[in-house]
């Protein structure tokens, strides 16, 4: 994971994950980002929540990783939600039409 991102999965159980995520989510740290939680629906947690509450920034390859995991954990069964969306964040997702997309917590 780079300098400008920490993902820490914070919960594991019942066949649900979360994590949380703080700082940016951008060029730099977006595939790391969508490979760790990937994994966790790989690995049979059907239900994934990322808590955002910590996220300053999000670029356009950060919104294709939410896009990308969200598809991802369908395409098993199971569902991925965003949760605790900074007012910057969310107004982007509004902008973006994400918020119609993105389960949001």
């Amino acid at each position: 994971m780079s300098d400008q991102a920490s993902l820490e999965i914070v919960d594991r159980s019942g066949g649900a994950a979360a994590a949380r995520l703080a700082g940016d989510l951008d060029i730099v740290t977006s595939e790391d980002v969508k490979r760790e939680l990937a994994r966790l629906v790989d690995d049979g947690y059907a239900s994934l929540v990322l808590d955002l509450s910590d996220v300053g920034f999000v670029d356009s390859s950060g919104l294709g990783a939410l896009v990308a995991l969200h598809r991802h954990a369908e395409s098993q069964g199971g569902r991925f939600a965003v949760r605790a969306v900074p007012p910057q964040v969310q107004r982007l997702f509004e902008i973006t039409r994400l918020d119609d997309f993105l389960a949001i917590e």
